[in-house]
């Protein structure tokens, strides 16, 4: 991953969260390796449960490296003052081939589709950020062309409070 990732409060407090939950799961997780490694002897390539316990660590520590990876590269992005365009913390209200629909734009990893929750750089808020209430955007999301009108643009409507 390169450049800046941008978040909002909650979705910063859920990162934290996330990497403090990795870190207790690989330390719980190493603390067993001694008594893995006893139980099957000494013959490693032999103990089929310490060889799990190692795929189980290096699969944990590869998401942690990817989690602390997201931290270095994070912005903490506060929600506008002014519903002049489309940014994070904004619901934007549209017409995409000729069906309404309302989204909150939220920061990397918030998207949340039930709750009508999307991610800034997701494919379809990408065509919109920066846009202005009247704008008419063509661009293709998933291989197939769209045709999308900026309806209204209002405060985001999820709070900052983490779940």
């Amino acid at each position: 991953m390169n450049g800046k990732l941008y978040f909002t409060r909650r979705g910063l407090a859920k990162l934290c969260q996330e990497i403090e939950k990795l870190e207790k799961k690989l330390q719980e997780l190493q603390e067993q390796t001694a008594y893995v490694a006893e139980v099957g002897g000494n013959q490693y390539h032999d103990n089929a449960s310490y060889e799990l316990l190692v795929i189980d660590i290096r699969g944990i520590n590869s998401r942690l490296i990817n989690a602390h990876q997201c931290l270095n590269q994070a912005v903490l992005v506060e929600p506008p003052m002014h519903f002049d365009n489309v940014a994070i913390g904004t619901r934007v209200k549209i017409a995409r081939d000729g069906e309404e629909m309302a989204w909150d734009i939220v920061g990397f990893g918030e998207s949340d589709p039930d709750r009508n929750m999307l991610a800034y750089n997701t494919p379809l808020a990408s065509l919109i950020m920066g846009k202005r209430k009247g704008d008419v955007i063509s661009g293709t999301i998933a291989g197939r062309q769209t045709e999308i009108e900026i309806l209204e643009i209002t405060k985001g409507g999820n709070d900052e409070s983490v779940r």
